[in-house]
C-alpha cells in the first residue's frame, strides 16, 4: 500500500470513528463538538500508526568481530565422543544417554554406561 493509500484510509477511518462516535458522546452529554474531537484524536492516533508501520527500518546487525566457536564440521571434542557398545545402540557421554537406531532411549545401556 502506497502512502498516498495509507492517508486516506487513515481519512476514511477516521470519518469512520467520528461517526461510530458521535451517538455515545451525544448520550453522554458531552455533545456534538465534543464527539468531534473524540473521533478527531482517535482518526489521528490511527492514521500514525498506519503511517508509522510504513517506516519501519529493518536493520542487521553484523559484527566484525565475530568468529564462530568451531570450524564448519567441527565440534567440541566432549561432543565427538559418541560410541557403541552393541550393534544397534550408541550411547552420548554429553547426555549422559543412550539411543536405539530409531531415536528412542534405551534405559538398559543408559543404566549399564552411566550407572542410573
Amino acid at each position: 500500500m502506497t502512502h498516498l493509500g495509507k492517508l486516506i484510509f487513515a481519512g476514511f477511518a477516521a470519518a469512520a470513528l467520528l461517526v461510530a462516535a458521535q451517538p455515545a458522546a451525544e448520550a453522554k452529554g458531552i455533545g456534538p463538538t465534543g464527539a468531534a474531537i473524540v473521533g478527531g484524536v482517535a482518526g489521528l492516533a490511527v492514521g500514525a500508526a498506519i503511517a508509522d508501520s510504513a517506516n519501519r527500518n529493518k536493520k542487521k546487525y553484523y559484527y566484525n568481530g565475530y568468529q564462530q566457536p568451531y570450524a564448519p564440521g567441527q565440534y567440541d571434542p566432549y561432543f565427538n565422543q559418541a560410541y557403541s557398545p552393541v550393534a544397534g545402540v550408541v550411547c552420548y557421554p554429553a547426555q549422559r544417554l543412550c539411543y536405539n537406531n530409531g531415536g528412542s532411549v534405551n534405559g538398559t545401556w543408559t543404566r549399564r554406561a552411566f550407572g542410573y
